[in-house]
């Protein structure tokens, strides 16, 4: 399998007339790496059109997922998903390993639980225990091994898919939203996030399930403190920042490919959830953007 080169494109912006940066990881599968790397200029956003697990080795400040704010703290690690927005406001990267692979790679992993890691409904990454460290260490080193050496695709896959196993246990003592034991939890969610813009109510998710709406919503409340309405205005707040930040659409191509029926009530749902109108939004990135 070919050695992959990575880097940064330039994606023109309709709005403003100025490009964004899109991180890309062109023609391969997969890269992993233990040494400090970035894939263009860090300090800015940045779409990413790969998955990237990151594992930093180092305390150091924050990092951005999806303009949200993260603590970057030694022997925690993050996962991010294709189309995700992400920035490390330092002039230096913290040191971290880091796997990267392309979606084909992602689609090969049968274990719904080990994409469900992968979901923008958790973000604040997972911490490894002391005595968990050395494990993963050990995973890790074979799997740059093997990409050093023989780069076996197969075995690479296999590796990988052993790294995040260990990595769905933590999270289920974590992160039991995302990962947990009730299967009806864990559909729910995919559901909710292939679904989000066509169907907002939730009698379609509990009849998906065999479930009531009253019921599926006391499930989410228990395990997850969370409601149904509530995880899809937060897909609908992401997605709606993830693209006024792109500014290759209208504000109204933007709401109405989010599934509101018009830009009015787009932007009192944004405003309500945010403090600011969409046109703000966009204006501050654009701002930044400007002061750098």
């Amino acid at each position: 399998m070919r050695k992959p080169q990575a880097f940064d494109q330039l994606c023109y912006n309709m709005n403003t007339g100025k490009e964004f940066p899109l991180h890309i990881l062109p023609d391969v599968n997969f890269l992993v790496s233990e040494k400090q790397v970035t894939f263009g200029e860090h300090t800015r956003p940045h779409r990413i059109n790969f998955y990237a697990i990151i594992w930093f080795t180092e305390d150091g400040g924050e990092h951005f997922i999806d303009f949200v704010a993260y603590q970057i703290k030694k022997d925690r690690i993050y996962l991010l998903a294709q189309n995700q927005i992400h920035s490390v406001p330092a002039d230096a990267v913290p040191k971290a390993r880091i796997i990267v692979f392309s979606h084909a790679f992602f689609l090969s992993i049968e274990d719904y639980q080990l994409r469900q890691l992968f979901l923008p409904f958790e973000n604040q990454g997972i911490d490894v225990p002391l005595h968990k460290v050395e494990n993963l260490q050990m995973l890790f080193g074979i799997i740059l091994q093997e990409y050093s050496s023989y780069n076996n695709y197969k075995l690479l896959f296999q590796y990988t898919s052993a790294f995040l196993t260990n990595l769905g246990r933590l999270a289920k003592q974590q992160l039991p939203a995302v990962v947990g034991s009730d299967i009806r939890l864990v559909k729910v969610l995919q559901l909710i996030h292939d679904h989000f813009r066509t169907n907002k109510q939730a009698s379609f998710y509990a009849g998906e399930i065999g479930l009531t709406p009253k019921r599926i919503n006391e499930i989410l409340r228990q395990k997850a403190g969370t409601s149904i309405s509530q995880l899809i205005n937060q897909l609908l707040l992401v997605e709606g920042k993830r693209a006024l930040f792109a500014g290759l659409h209208t504000i109204k191509e933007i709401a109405y490919d989010l599934g509101f029926s018009d830009q009015s009530y787009f932007s009192r749902f944004f405003r309500k959830h945010t403090g600011m109108s969409p046109e703000q939004f966009r204006e501050q990135y654009l701002k930044e953007e400007v002061l750098l």
